[in-house]
């Protein structure tokens, strides 16, 4: 695939401060790591990097995502480079990868997948293989991969990606005793909201509420064999990554980042920002900001 510099700069719009060099007949044909650039790489350098001038200048890639602070030296003049500058390289080049190198399947619903006639199912989404779908909705854009199985009452947003083995709203883990000790099934007839944007990894599970809903917000990202009880409300843009458990009925606000295997008991509210460290055992509230370590979790002082 040969993309030219004129549709780069077409597609990064408004995010393009300035363009040095000459752009006719240039084009690109790949992203790779440091260790494998060519010529044809769209080629990057972070911007926290002390050595950024040296990094452009022996770079092998002709076109190259840039900050303001690279100048363009008879160096680069030179190697006949085309910097595009751009405020977040990283960012700028996710979003090309994306746009133009990251393959998605055509929308559709394989033949395999079974699909209540009672679900709602948007415009352009992809219903992988085996995959089975009660009396949900499922908003436009989204990507439901092979062998998720969503129940009902399920309500997913926008653009979401939920990975194959996924198990979305499911019954939760609540039992009460019964005259003679016996546990049985405590009712849990409440739905699962997810937002717009967001991501569940393979084989995560998601229960959906007892009797009120467990919520999902916008932007939030789970990563696989992650496991979600019933009743929490998760705010927006939170990171949970991979094996993590969270019992039920807390409350995660916006911005909070949860680590490898930490786990969280339920009934705690986690703050706006907060980081929650690797292996984790959190057990009481914290508050907004503050990064929690250890088991049990406590606050990490500097």
């Amino acid at each position: 695939m040969k993309i030219t510099i004129l549709q780069l700069i077409d597609f990064l719009g408004d995010n393009l401060i300035r363009v040095y060099g000459s752009c006719e007949d240039a084009y690109i044909d790949n992203l790779a790591d440091s260790n494998h650039v060519n010529e044809y790489t769209l080629d990057w350098v972070i911007s926290k990097k002390n050595n950024k001038q040296e990094i452009i200048e022996s770079s092998k890639a002709k076109c190259l995502l840039v900050d303001e602070t690279i100048e363009y030296t008879s160096i680069l003049n030179e190697q006949s480079k085309v910097l595009l500058v751009v405020k977040n390289p990283k960012q700028a080049l996710a979003k090309v990868g994306n746009h133009f190198f990251v393959k998605k399947p055509d929308p559709g619903i394989h033949p395999t997948a079974v699909i209540s006639k009672s679900a709602k199912i948007g415009e352009n989404v992809y219903i992988g293989p085996y995959s089975v779908v009660g009396d949900a909705v499922i908003g436009s854009g989204s990507h439901i991969d092979s062998n998720v199985r969503i129940y009902d009452g399920v309500v997913i947003g926008k653009d979401c990606d939920i990975k194959a083995g996924a198990v979305i709203g499911g019954a939760g883990f609540g039992f009460e005793k019964d005259e003679e000790g016996n546990r049985f099934r405590f009712p849990q007839i409440g739905g699962l909201i997810i937002g717009d944007d967001v991501e569940i990894g393979a084989n995560t599970c998601i229960d959906r509420g007892a009797l009120s809903d467990t919520i999902i917000g916008s932007h939030t990202k789970i990563n696989n064999l992650c496991h979600i009880a019933h009743n929490n409300k998760i705010g927006c843009n939170v990171i949970i990554t991979g094996c993590v458990n969270v019992s039920g009925s807390n409350i995660i606000e916006d911005d909070v980042w949860i680590a490898p295997n930490a786990s969280i008991r339920g009934y705690v509210h986690i703050g706006k920002g907060c980081v929650v460290g690797m292996g984790a055992v959190v057990t009481k509230d914290i508050p907004e900001g503050e990064t929690w370590v250890g088991n049990p979790a406590r606050k990490m002082e500097k």
